[in-house]
């Protein structure tokens, strides 16, 4: 995993993606902000992404207050070693299994084949693929 020095601290080179639900230029974009504090958005109608290297994030605390009062809040994204941008449907997402999350319905991450048993905050993939304002798995290795 690529390292950046700083004087203070070494920082994890790392990309958040999320869906952007704030109204404005950007409303219903996904949000791509890198380790350097840059954000770039993406119309989800033109564009897929890929990434690699992903860890489901969401900060439990801030996604049970939005799911208690049903006001939205940023709690949750995908952290990402690397990512491409594709043109939309360069990626069939067919057969891939969905991944979804909205703590205003439910506080944590959740796949569509789950019974809603399982808590998959925290949960890495090798590679997801946006669709839409969808996120898909792409490549899971299981690591047992």
């Amino acid at each position: 995993m690529p390292i950046m020095y700083t004087r203070e601290k070494e920082k994890i080179m790392k990309y958040r993606v999320r869906f952007h639900l704030q109204r404005g230029q950007h409303y219903m974009h996904w949000q791509i902000r890198a380790w350097d504090g840059t954000v770039k958005y993406l119309d989800p109608q033109k564009y897929q992404i890929e990434m690699r290297g992903c860890t489901l994030i969401n900060k439990k605390n801030a996604a049970k207050k939005v799911h208690a009062a049903g006001k939205k809040d940023v709690c949750g994204w995908v952290e990402c070693d690397n990512f491409d941008i594709l043109e939309k449907d360069s990626i069939p997402i067919d057969n891939l299994e969905r991944l979804s999350y909205n703590p205003i319905v439910e506080p944590r991450w959740k796949r569509e084949d789950d019974d809603g048993d399982f808590d998959w905050d925290d949960y890495d993939f090798d590679s997801l693929v946006t669709d839409g304002n969808r996120v898909h798995i792409l490549e899971e290795v299981c690591h047992a």
